[in-house]
């Protein structure tokens, strides 16, 4: 019987340790609970890998920076705007906040918002990291959305169509974020929605 070869023969693998999806979902936890109880001034790499119950390497080996970090792991609790939706321009803006606040629209949801809002106004570097990477690329996808409509809907060809965007987004998160859960969300989004869309056509 011949002997057998040494594991490292018997298996020609490569040698280097893959990172753990687990390792990493850990961190991204640990980072957003942090982030909600001490804020991300007082965040830190250490604090991080203690709750995570991993070695600060792993945390290195992973992100360069705590800004880094801290923008991977809003990336878990970021809102989604559909853009998908076919229609009438009112009809597909109505649905689209209305499927946005509706996601939202609850204990869980509000929370991870002021996570998200309280995270951003705290760092200037993580805003603008966030804003570049996200922000910004949701509002040009809002833009180019109501772009497509401009022959058809006549709407005014010298509207901002990010400044329009930015109106939309922020109008949702005020009624999510200030206004007391028992006003009636559906209509106050029909209404706005329809006071920016009477603000780009023509009169």
């Amino acid at each position: 019987m011949d002997a057998k070869q040494p594991p490292d023969q018997e298996n020609p693998i490569s040698r280097g340790r893959p990172r753990s999806t687990e390792v990493h979902k850990r961190i991204l936890d640990a980072t957003l609970t942090l982030l909600g109880e001490v804020g991300v001034e007082k965040l830190s790499m250490e604090s991080v890998a203690q709750l995570a119950g991993v070695g600060k390497s792993s945390i290195y080996r992973r992100w360069s920076s705590k800004e880094a970090l801290v923008v991977d792991a809003l990336e878990r609790v970021k809102p989604e705007f559909s853009t998908a939706v076919q229609g009438e321009l009112h009809e597909v803006l109505y649905e689209m906040a209305q499927s946005f606040a509706h996601q939202m629209n609850n204990p869980l949801g509000k929370q991870m918002l002021s996570l998200l809002i309280s995270t951003l106004s705290g760092s200037s570097q993580i805003s603008e990291s966030y804003w570049e990477n996200h922000s910004l690329p949701k509002t040009k996808e809002i833009s180019n959305l109501l772009e497509r409509y401009i022959p058809k809907e006549k709407l005014r060809h010298d509207t901002d169509l990010d400044l329009v965007s930015d109106f939309i987004i922020g109008f949702i998160m005020y009624q999510l974020l200030l206004k007391p859960t028992s006003s009636d969300l559906d209509n106050e989004l029909k209404r706005g929605i329809d006071m920016i869309l009477n603000g780009i056509q023509p009169k």
